[in-house]
């Protein structure tokens, strides 16, 4: 499939967090319509379901929500919705929390990646700053006496984090040119690598990395090399 550049940008972000684990999905959207909120429901459903989860309550804010089509969304699913009431958004902390933490942690990395590298990082790369401290946030083991992760807890099943193949938001990066890939011949002269920016782990592709080649499209790949700010250690992730 092609890829064509777009000018449509994200706008808003949808967070869904599971009461019970603290595990958290986000869900980019163009506007705030009741159409792209019931996709992103949707979509959260579906990721779940691949940990074995069934969603069957909600507790949201006003606005979108209490809309009819979003109420009538929810009650053909078999449902429930509880609101918070008029500018009571305490009564909704977890979610209120995690938005608050997601934007002071993508804003951290985002001013500096853009400190580091001004030519390459810019603003609109914040919802994949955003997407990468969710992650982050979901594989990190919380306080509790048991020391799991929050996707530890939603999908009960042990799955530790590997700090070995974890990186800071938007280091240069280097992707293995596709030829080498194959285990193919080229030119000794030649780049064996593209220069690009890790923006995270790939949604879609298994073991993969998305990276910025160009300001205007992102790729995925598994064989990339790392430069690290802090000490400008190249780093092998395959």
């Amino acid at each position: 499939m092609c890829r064509v550049v777009t000018q449509k940008r994200y706008t808003v972000f949808n967070v869904f967090v599971d009461h019970y684990s603290g595990y958290s999905y986000v869900h980019f959207q163009l506007s705030t319509s009741a159409s792209e909120t019931i996709l992103a429901k949707r979509a959260f459903e579906r990721h779940a379901k691949l940990y074995g989860v069934n969603i069957s309550h909600y507790h949201a804010d006003n606005h979108i929500f209490d809309s009819k089509v979003f109420a009538e969304e929810v009650e053909m699913c078999g449902q429930t919705i509880f609101y918070c009431a008029v500018n009571a958004h305490h009564q909704n902390g977890k979610a209120e929390k995690k938005i608050r933490d997601l934007q002071d942690v993508a804003r951290s990395m985002l001013l500096h990646a853009i400190q580091r590298w001004p030519d390459a990082i810019t603003f609109h790369l914040w919802a994949f700053a955003i997407r990468h401290a969710n992650d982050i946030a979901n594989h990190v083991p919380t306080k509790s006496k048991d020391m799991l992760s929050p996707i530890e807890r939603f999908s009960k099943v042990d799955v530790k984090s590997q700090v070995k193949v974890s990186h800071t938001f938007a280091p240069p990066c280097y992707v293995l040119d596709s030829m080498l890939q194959q285990n193919k011949r080229v030119n000794k002269w030649s780049n064996w690598a593209r220069v690009g920016t890790f923006l995270g782990i790939s949604q879609q592709v298994r073991n993969a990395c998305n990276y910025c080649k160009r300001m205007e499209e992102s790729r995925h790949s598994r064989r990339v090399g790392f430069v690290r700010y802090s000490h400008m250690e190249r780093r092998i992730h395959d």
